[in-house]
C-alpha cells in the first residue's frame, strides 16, 4: 500500500525514481552508525552558555558537539554532521582557541589530558563530582592551569539531546555542574619559572 502511494506521489508530481538495490554488505558502516545510542546525550543550556561568555568571553570551537546542539558555529563532532569543523576532537588543533569543552563523561579525563598537551585555553563544563575519578585531576594535577570556576544547578543548566534517556538533561539530576576556566599556557610557564 505504502509504495502504491509514493508511487502516485511521484506521477502526480513528475518526478522520476530511479531505484537501486544495495547489498547488506556494503551498508555496513551506515548500519552500524544508525544503531548507535548516545547515552550522554546532553548538554548545556543556552543560558549557562551566554552566562560563560559574559564571563570567559567568546569562544571559538565547540569541542564536543553536533549539528543540533551546537553552541558555536565552529564545532567538533564524534562523526562528521552538516557544517562540522572537524571529527574527532582529540585530533585537533587547538593553538590560538577558546575552547568549549562539555565532553561526555567517560571522556573527562581524556580531555584533561588533550588540553594539557595541547597547551590549550579552555572552559570545561562537567558534573561536580568530587569523588569521580576525573576529580583529582582538577584539584590537584591541574589545578595550577585552573583560573576560576562557576557552580552552576545541573537541573537548569543542562538540557537533554535527542535522546531522552540520560540522567544529566533530565529532571531526576540533582546535582551541580562546575563550570572550569582552564589555561593549559600556564602550566609550561609555572614549569619554566620553577627550573
Amino acid at each position: 500500500m505504502i509504495a502504491l502511494r509514493m508511487f502516485q506521489f511521484c506521477v502526480d508530481n513528475a518526478i522520476q525514481l530511479d531505484i537501486q538495490w544495495i547489498p547488506r554488505s556494503e551498508l555496513a558502516r551506515a548500519d552500524f552508525i544508525s544503531r548507535l545510542i548516545d547515552i550522554d546525550d546532553w548538554q548545556i543550556t543556552a543560558s549557562c552558555f551566554i552566562e560563560l561568555e559574559k564571563l570567559w568571553g567568546k569562544h571559538s570551537v565547540d569541542c564536543f558537539a553536533n549539528y543540533y546542539n551546537k553552541k558555536i558555529n565552529r564545532y567538533f563532532s564524534r562523526f562528521w554532521n552538516p557544517g562540522c569543523s572537524g571529527v574527532d576532537f582529540f585530533v585537533q588543533q587547538l593553538a590560538g582557541e577558546n575552547c568549549l569543552a562539555v565532553p561526555p563523561v567517560d571522556l573527562i579525563i581524556r580531555t584533561l589530558h588533550y588540553l594539557y598537551a595541547c597547551r590549550a585555553t579552555a572552559t570545561l563544563v562537567v558534573p561536580f563530582w568530587p569523588s569521580a575519578q576525573f576529580w583529582p585531576l582538577i584539584a590537584r594535577e591541574y589545578r595550577d592551569c585552573v583560573v576560576a570556576s562557576r557552580l552552576f544547578n545541573g537541573r537548569t543548566a543542562l538540557v537533554h539531546g535527542m535522546n531522552k534517556n540520560s540522567l544529566l538533561g533530565s529532571q531526576r539530576f540533582f546535582g551541580d555542574v562546575i563550570a572550569i576556566r582552564l589555561n593549559f599556557k600556564r602550566m609550561r610557564e609555572l614549569h619554566t619559572d620553577a627550573n
